[in-house]
C-alpha cells in the first residue's frame, strides 16, 4: 500500500466506486483529507487507486469495497480506531471482517442554509461573571489543547498550523480553559466544529456561547460551519445554534482485545 501525506494528496472523487449512496457525513469527511491538507492518505496505488483509507482523527474508507485489495486497507487499522465506511458495501465487508470486534454507533450530520448573527452574538453575551470568552492566540494553543482536549487540535500538522489556517475560541476561568470551539478540520472553504467543555462546567451556557462565538467567526470570514453529532446533547445544541440535520449514518469503533 502506497502512504502519502495529503500534500501530495489522492482526490478521493476520483477513485472509482460501484458500492451505493454515501451516508450524509461521508462529503465532508472526503474534503478534510482531499483538499484541507491534514492527515494522510493509505492506498493501492498513486497513479490509479481503486481503494483508500484517509486517517486523520478516525478513519474513512474509499473506493471499491469488492476490488481484491479492499482487505489491505484494514491492515492499517488498530483497536480503539473509529472507522467511517460511507457505502452500505464498505459497512457489510466491515461487519464481515470484524464480526466480533465492533462497536457500532449512529452520528448526524448537521447543515445549515442561513444562520440567526443576532440569535448567536445573544448567546455570547449569556457568560457568568468571571468568564471571558476570546479567540485562541498561538501561544495558548498548548493550555488550550491540554485544559480541554486534543481532539481540538488533532487533525493540525503543528501549533502554528492549526493557528493559520483553522481557529479556535475558548472560555477563560480563573486561568484554564473550560470550554473551547475549534476548527476540527477544514477545507474548502468549510470547517468542522469540534466543541469540549470540562465536565465541572457543564450545562452553564458555555458550549452553546463559544460554539457561537466560532460560527460567527465563520460568518465574518465567509467560512462554512459544518456541525456532526456522536450524541443527543451534541445534536440538541447544533439545532439551537441554528443547523439542521442532513441524516443519520454508522460509525464504528474497533474493540480493544479482552
Amino acid at each position: 500500500m502506497d502512504e502519502h501525506q495529503s500534500h501530495r494528496r489522492i482526490a478521493f472523487s476520483s477513485i472509482p466506486s460501484n458500492t451505493g449512496a454515501r451516508s450524509p457525513g461521508d462529503e465532508l469527511m472526503i474534503w478534510k483529507t482531499s483538499d484541507g491538507g491534514m492527515g494522510r492518505v493509505v492506498a493501492d496505488a498513486q497513479e490509479e487507486p481503486r481503494v483508500a483509507l484517509a486517517v486523520l482523527d478516525f478513519h474513512l474508507l474509499a473506493g471499491d469495497p469488492l476490488h481484491a485489495n479492499a482487505l489491505l486497507l484494514f491492515k492499517q487499522l488498530q483497536p480503539g480506531n473509529v472507522v467511517i465506511a460511507p457505502t452500505p458495501a464498505w459497512r457489510q465487508l466491515v461487519a464481515q471482517t470484524y464480526s466480533d470486534a465492533l462497536t457500532v454507533y449512529r452520528r448526524d450530520a448537521f447543515q445549515t442554509e442561513q444562520f440567526d448573527a443576532d440569535k448567536l452574538r445573544r448567546f455570547c453575551q449569556t457568560l457568568p461573571g468571571g468568564f471571558e470568552l476570546r479567540q485562541v492566540r498561538l501561544e495558548e494553543v498548548t493550555q488550550f489543547a491540554t485544559d480541554l482536549d486534543r481532539a481540538l487540535i488533532y487533525n493540525f500538522r503543528s501549533h502554528e498550523d492549526f493557528i493559520t489556517r483553522g481557529v479556535g475560541m475558548g472560555i477563560l476561568h480563573q486561568g484554564r480553559f473550560v470550554s473551547g470551539a475549534a476548527a476540527a478540520a477544514v477545507g474548502r472553504g468549510k470547517i468542522e466544529i469540534e466543541i469540549q467543555t470540562h465536565r465541572g462546567f457543564r450545562r452553564r451556557g458555555l458550549a452553546r456561547a463559544v460554539a457561537a462565538a466560532l460560527i460567527l467567526y465563520c460568518l465574518e470570514h465567509g467560512i462554512e460551519a459544518c456541525w456532526d453529532a456522536a450524541n443527543e446533547p451534541s445534536a440538541a445544541l447544533a439545532r439551537q445554534l441554528g443547523f439542521h440535520s442532513t441524516g443519520k449514518y454508522e460509525a464504528y469503533r474497533l474493540k480493544q482485545p479482552v
